[in-house]
């Protein structure tokens, strides 16, 4: 089979990275092509792979004729059987490509992004006319596409989840009290991980809320804030407010890991603590490695965590909720084994990166 991955994002986030796996992982058993945004941070990954790639400098045009006609050509000429996009602002160019094409490809597009508004004009109406399968990432994200598209696109509208891959290696119980012992805890410190982006939108403060909250209670808490911070003054205030209430030793910044699965197993229990995620992949990471995780009651988080079985809820910025999630976590060690297993053996059955691409694969056959 012939596929065109297309992502002109010029950002990296869950989106971006998801198309460079895509290409990874179907160049071992198809052709490939791949085209990129030239000024995009996907460029770095592609080169560093040694992977070929094509780079396009346009930018976002509602009718990109020009781009579409040269894509359209590439088409041709590689015989494309499947264009595979991701990014929503790619649809313009990937319809009129194909439209342009002799060879009118199969057009799929990965839907990770939220739907918020109708669809029914005319030119949406051109657009997704000519896409033939949308798969969208959770079935919540399904149902928006449903609603705001015309009737008629239904039955091209699936759910298919994100893949994780299997951890290479689980810890030994000595590389754990290691990695442990490097931020001074001890064996039977409660640790709670939260791992993503720095910035306001993935709700570190409220981790922070919590710890301020469960050490006027007299609980012993400490929390791991593992990732890159974005621009702005975000993790400089989290920092100074820590100080400021004297939570230094309650509250660990790691910065940016290379391998973030040992990190989770050295947590007690991971949190994705987003008001409203569209997926969350780093539960899907958490649970692979065993690891109990605690999730928003909204977005696709729970398709992933069923309440008390596969992991806990909490409303969205609920900070008591959120502290007696974590107090039934560390002072219940059944319940915690009971999660850890019960997430473990979903996230292998759901959420395993070769059952997700075997199942690409059909949905590109048709």
């Amino acid at each position: 089979m012939n596929i065109l991955e297309l992502c002109l994002s010029p950002s990296l986030g869950g989106l971006e990275l998801y198309m460079y796996r895509s290409a990874l992982h179907l160049s071992e058993t198809d052709n490939v092509s791949v085209v990129i945004n030239d000024a995009g941070k996907l460029k770095a990954f592609f080169e560093r792979e040694g992977l070929l790639f094509s780079s396009e400098k346009t930018a976002f045009h509602p009718f990109p004729m020009l781009a579409a006609k040269r894509l359209a050509r590439r088409i041709d000429q590689c015989q494309i059987d499947v264009i595979h996009m991701h990014w929503g602002k790619d649809l313009a160019l990937a319809a009129l490509s194909k439209w342009f094409s002799k060879s009118k490809p199969r057009l799929v597009y990965t839907r990770q992004m939220k739907m918020t508004r109708s669809k029914d004009d005319f030119y949406h109406n051109f657009l997704y006319g000519q896409m033939d399968l949308m798969l969208c990432i959770t079935d919540k994200l399904a149902a928006e596409a449903q609603q705001f598209l015309y009737d008629e696109y239904a039955e091209k509208i699936k759910r298919l989840y994100y893949g994780v891959d299997a951890p290479s290696r689980l810890l030994t119980q000595a590389e754990r009290l290691i990695l442990r012992q490097e931020f001074g805890l001890k064996r039977d410190d409660f640790l709670v991980g939260l791992f993503g982006r720095i910035e306001e939108n993935k709700r570190q403060h409220l981790l922070v809320d919590v710890i301020a909250l469960a050490k006027k209670k007299e609980t012993a808490l400490r929390i791991l804030i593992v990732g890159h911070a974005m621009k702005g003054p975000y993790l400089e205030n989290l920092k100074t407010r820590v100080a400021d209430e004297d939570l230094k030793n309650e509250v660990i910044f790691k910065g940016f890991v290379d391998r973030p699965q040992d990190w989770m197993q050295a947590c007690d229990c991971v949190v994705l603590a987003t008001e409203e995620e569209t997926f969350g992949l780093v539960l899907i990471e958490a649970m692979r490695v065993g690891v109990p995780v605690v999730g928003t009651n909204r977005g696709g988080v729970p398709e992933i965590i069923e309440h008390e079985l596969t992991g806990l809820l909490f409303e969205p910025d609920d900070i008591e909720g959120l502290y007696q999630c974590l107090l039934s976590l560390k002072t219940d060690e059944d319940l915690r084994k009971k999660i850890a297993e019960a997430g473990e053996k979903k996230a292998a059955r759901l959420f395993a990166t070769e059952g997700h691409f075997l199942q690409l694969r059909e949905h590109f056959k048709g």
